[in-house]
């Protein structure tokens, strides 16, 4: 059985791609902050990203594969740009790249699509529609560090999904529990992604590993749309009161500032790369619906089955 390493299980994509590889792989999980229990993961915690650290894991663990989801694999959409300023985001991926690589491990690199900002939509690999904001210079740098290496997928994508309960309440839940109580305000109808399922970005770039691909790569939803019909869409699979949208005003003026703009990814070179469709995002709604009976929350908790979500998933 290959050994697969992810480090950052206090992300969403790094959370759910090492509970979701577990019943394949034999999976470590990483994190600095809270300890966190995925069932059928061994998961630990660290408190650098030094070179001596880095060195450590990879010497005790061995892995064939190494997931790094360092602070670019938060979504754009919720993560906090002070995230960026915490520590060192290019040395950090630097070190753990270099240990890869020294033990001859394949590295991916969920990485973010705030590298790029309108007025183009769908943005290729290559697109030069890129953000000026400090924060999408800090996630392309780390992008260039990573790349030097051998071995290296970048995938760039947007993803949403469950958060373990021991780091609270994530961006789903907080979205749920707000359209439950009727508090949603949130009127951002201006900014446009490509939203994809955690587990279905875990899927893919395994398809990715089999079939040894290297580069930079785009992995996201099938469709564009913004937060606030994200909500609506949300609202609606979970039989929830649907936030009425706002009227649009016209803007005169481009939107600046770290993912406040147009990141939508064209995925035309991972669909021809692995001979694969990208999931409609009402797909990833009813299953990111249906794993709150099916198990998989469990599995994401280490909790036991309870005797109906059992019955469900027979």
């Amino acid at each position: 059985m290959e050994t697969v390493l992810v480090i950052g299980l206090d992300t969403v994509a790094g959370a759910n791609i090492a509970t979701c590889l577990s019943s394949r792989y034999r999976v470590v999980g990483l994190t600095s902050a809270t300890p966190v229990s995925l069932q059928g993961c061994e998961t630990h915690t660290y408190q650098e990203d030094d070179v001596e650290t880095t060195q450590h894991w990879m010497s005790v663990v061995r892995p064939d594969w190494v997931v790094y989801c360092g602070v670019a694999a938060n979504s754009s959409w919720s993560v906090d740009p002070a995230k960026f300023s915490t520590k060192d985001p290019v040395l950090a991926a630097r070190n753990w790249v270099s240990a890869a690589e020294l033990h001859s491990a394949r590295f991916t690199h969920i990485s973010s699509d705030a590298v790029f900002t309108g007025p183009w939509m769908f943005h290729e690999e290559d697109c030069q529609g890129m953000c000026e904001s400090p924060e999408a210079e800090l996630v392309r740098a780390i992008e260039r560090e990573v790349s030097l290496c051998n071995n290296t997928l970048i995938i760039r994508t947007n993803v949403f999904g469950w958060t373990p309960a021991a780091y609270g309440t994530g961006q789903v839940e907080q979205l749920v529990q707000s359209l439950q109580d009727g508090s949603y305000s949130d009127l951002d109808c201006y900014r446009h992604g490509t939203p994809l399922l955690a587990t279905d970005l875990a899927a893919i770039i395994e398809h990715a590993y089999q079939e040894r691909l290297t580069g930079t790569f785009h992995v996201a939803g099938g469709e564009r749309i913004s937060p606030l019909e994200f909500v609506q869409r949300l609202a609606k699979q979970f039989e929830l009161t649907v936030p009425l949208l706002p009227r649009a005003t016209v803007m005169n003026e481009r939107a600046t500032g770290f993912a406040n703009g147009e990141t939508s990814l064209h995925t035309r070179k991972i669909r021809r790369a692995l001979s694969i469709s990208m999931p409609m995002l009402d797909d990833g709604l009813q299953r990111l619906f249906d794993q709150q009976t099916n198990g998989y929350l469990n599995r994401l908790n280490n909790e036991p089955m309870r005797y109906y979500e059992q019955e469900i998933a027979a």
